[in-house]
């Protein structure tokens, strides 16, 4: 991965910039960026390493990963007609088409990136013994805690799902837990089996929520790592190898962490669009007037958004989507007023957009550009557990019902008295749509995806279908030989 390494070399000078954009609580964590160092000195002494976990934490937060394409990819690539892509970048029409190209940026800038932050924490976990001691096991527990979450973010984007059962040994992705200083010519990685990179993230994943043991509220964090992140990563993991009991437990850990079903907001929208933590905030992306990817051409707000100055409208919601809630939904709520202006004179859960492409039916969950990103929201543990147990014939924590019910009475709606599969893929679907949980709950549930526009409008893919995976970057094809193609691009 030569194009990678010379990236990662020549961007330090990048990192440390963006780590001071990024700011703590932590005292520890308190130190001053330094603009221009040495390769060597970037990890040779305490303050050296600190800062390097500062800039990966600020990359995290870009519209590459957390702030924007992680969720938009998602949803764009498994979408079925809930909403009508609208814009100008012949990418997104293309994830949307399932038609992608290995040469789009947007799909090299998610791995490159990706790859570059694993590359600073493997550095930092290279390097703990420089850490005081008093802080090393923090340190290790978030540099672990974000290869983690970094390998299971690129797996299920550019591999072919984990099926529970098989032996899972189609290609995942390059597996590197060492600095790539030590990678030459002659040992370019290879794709890892998805089983092995699976295993990996577990492995780190556990073994952040082991370090991270005495920090549990994320929001007491700032949005950095911490044991509940860790084991509502966890849950995700579980969930896509089909180890019902374990995601049932990881997301029970959160839940009883975050207060139980008190810990929700009053209303499905007081979780967005919030400049802190929310007592529903399991991990964040913490973003503020100069640090943010809000009007970044790829961050998440500007797809989504249509207000006064800000957003591009490149999404529209279907009546197919509004189609699936039912009356009196809270999460359903429009609000139909040209006056509006900004986000906060929206209360409703969708509005009819103001600003670019003004007319159309637009979400408000992403409609202030340095407002917090959600990653992960208590509510969805609740609703992994409801699905975890259900799929387990188990109670850990909470029975399905009781838990599927909470969700149903925040959002306005009378409790169920009974419970089946799709009447949970239902309720999954309305409290997480447009969060980027759509292309792994369909590939969970095996639904189909029909292609929703374009010449093979109408198409019907199947769940696993290898058109629904993004290809391995072309620029990373051509320069390392070790690596092969997915099916679809070959």
């Amino acid at each position: 991965m030569k194009n990678m390494k010379t990236k990662i070399i020549s961007a330090f000078t990048g990192f440390f910039i963006l780590a001071a954009l990024f700011t703590s609580c932590e005292k520890f964590l308190d130190i001053e960026p330094q603009l221009a160092v040495s390769d060597d000195a970037v990890y040779g002494d305490h303050e050296g390493v600190l800062n390097a976990l500062h800039g990966a934490y600020a990359l995290l937060g870009g519209p590459q990963l957390f702030a924007g394409t992680n969720i938009f990819h998602s949803d764009l690539v498994a979408n079925s007609g809930q909403v009508r892509w609208r814009g100008t970048f012949i990418q997104y029409e293309q994830m949307n088409t399932k038609n992608m190209d290995p040469n789009d940026g947007y799909i090299t800038a998610k791995w490159s990136r990706s790859y570059w932050i694993i590359d600073m924490v493997n550095n930092v976990l290279n390097n703990l013994e420089v850490v005081n001691e008093v802080n090393r096991t923090r340190v290790e527990g978030e540099a672990r805690f974000i290869r983690g979450i970094l390998y299971y973010e690129l797996v299920r984007f550019y591999a072919a799902p984990y099926v529970a059962g098989n032996p899972n040994s189609h290609p995942g992705v390059p597996l590197i837990l060492r600095p790539t200083a030590g990678i030459t010519d002659d040992d370019y990685p290879a794709r890892e089996t998805v089983a092995n990179v699976y295993q990996s993230i577990l492995n780190d994943l556990n073994a952040a929520k082991q370090l991270l043991a005495d920090f549990t509220e994320s929001g007491a964090n700032s949005g950095r790592a911490t044991a509940s992140a860790a084991a509502a990563f966890l849950a995700r993991v579980h969930m896509a190898m089909e180890n019902w009991e374990a995601a049932a437990n990881e997301a029970n850990f959160v839940i009883e962490n975050f207060d139980g079903y008190d810990g929700l907001n009053g209303t499905p929208r007081a979780a967005f669009n919030n400049d802190g933590y929310t007592d529903e905030d399991v991990f964040m992306i913490i973003q503020n007037a100069t640090s943010n990817a809000g009007q970044a051409n790829d961050g998440i707000g500007t797809f989504f958004a249509s207000l006064e100055g800000y957003g591009r409208s490149d999404i529209h919601i279907q009546q197919m989507h509004m189609d699936v809630f039912e009356e009196g939904d809270l999460r359903a709520t429009i609000t139909d007023d040209d006056e509006i202006r900004v986000i906060a004179d929206v209360p409703g859960m969708y509005y009819i957009g103001i600003g670019t492409r003004p007319g159309n039916l637009m979400s408000s969950k992403w409609g202030k550009f340095d407002a917090n990103i959600n990653v992960i929201r208590l509510a969805e543990m609740i609703l992994t557990r409801a699905e975890a147990n259900f799929r387990n014939g188990s109670s850990i924590g909470a029975a399905p019902l009781s838990d599927i019910n909470a969700i149903r009475e925040r959002a306005g709606l009378t409790a169920w008295d009974n419970l089946n599969l799709d009447l949970i893929w239902e309720e999954r679907y309305r409290e997480m749509c447009f969060e980027g949980r759509l292309l792994d709950d369909i590939r969970r549930f095996r639904k189909d995806v029909t292609i929703p526009e374009g010449p093979e409008e109408g198409t019907i893919l199947p769940w696993n279908s290898p058109r629904m995976v993004l290809p391995i970057p072309q620029r990373e094809m051509d320069v390392n030989p070790n690596l092969v193609q997915n099916e679809h691009y070959q």
